[in-house]
């Protein structure tokens, strides 16, 4: 059966945004006068593809969750404007290969990143007329197993696959009951998946294998 849309991920999918993240979290972070841990490319790197509950608690441990939130939202918010303006790591080939996968099938980004994040990244890769739609924790607070469904069921979405870059991605397609393709250039590594794809231009292709 014919694969009818392609779902990425964003981070170390898509883009490598570390920078910008530690960059803006931190000036925030800095200003405040509760106890907190500033990020570095370790713990950010630790907390990729993590629902924003879980960067929540990772940078303000001491404050009970939902004033943790309210304030990662405002770090989130920072973060968009960072890469708004001065960009993101964005990966090789990233609009060439979606203006050229928009011919065929659907295109859709799902992530556990905060509200707003897609449309900035989106944005800055000038990749919005290809994208049908996006979904993220930050709409709904959903982890993306249930977003995937979600996603799969608000499109009507029939064979679709997912592109992602860890064992988390891989585990949530298999909840979800979706093909997963492994991008080797992320943040993690998943030496049995049954897809693989280590550069962007060669994602055509390996979506045409997935049965």
């Amino acid at each position: 059966m014919k694969t009818d849309a392609i779902i990425f991920d964003i981070d170390g999918t898509l883009t490598d945004s570390t920078n910008a993240i530690i960059a803006s979290w931190n000036r925030y972070l800095d200003s405040l006068d509760c106890p907190h841990c500033l990020l570095d490319a370790d713990l950010a790197g630790s907390l990729m593809g993590k629902t924003m509950d879980d960067w929540a608690m990772a940078v303000l441990p001491s404050l009970p969750l939902e004033e943790a939130r309210e304030i990662t939202e405002v770090m989130e918010q920072k973060e968009n404007d960072e890469i708004r303006t001065n960009g993101t790591g964005l990966y090789p080939d990233v609009k060439e290969t979606f203006e050229l996968l928009s011919r065929e099938y659907k295109l859709f980004i799902l992530s556990n990143c905060g509200r707003g994040y897609i449309e900035a990244v989106m944005s800055y890769a000038g990749i919005e007329p290809y994208v049908t739609g996006h979904l993220c924790f930050g709409d709904n607070g959903l982890d993306k197993p249930d977003n995937l469904k979600k996603m799969m069921a608000d499109y009507d979405l029939k064979h679709p696959v997912y592109v992602g870059d860890t064992a988390r991605d891989g585990e949530c397609c298999r909840i979800a009951g979706i093909p997963f393709i492994f991008v080797s250039w992320g943040f993690g590594d998943v030496p049995d998946a049954k897809y693989r794809c280590d550069c962007m231009k060669q994602l055509p292709a390996v979506i045409e294998t997935v049965l």
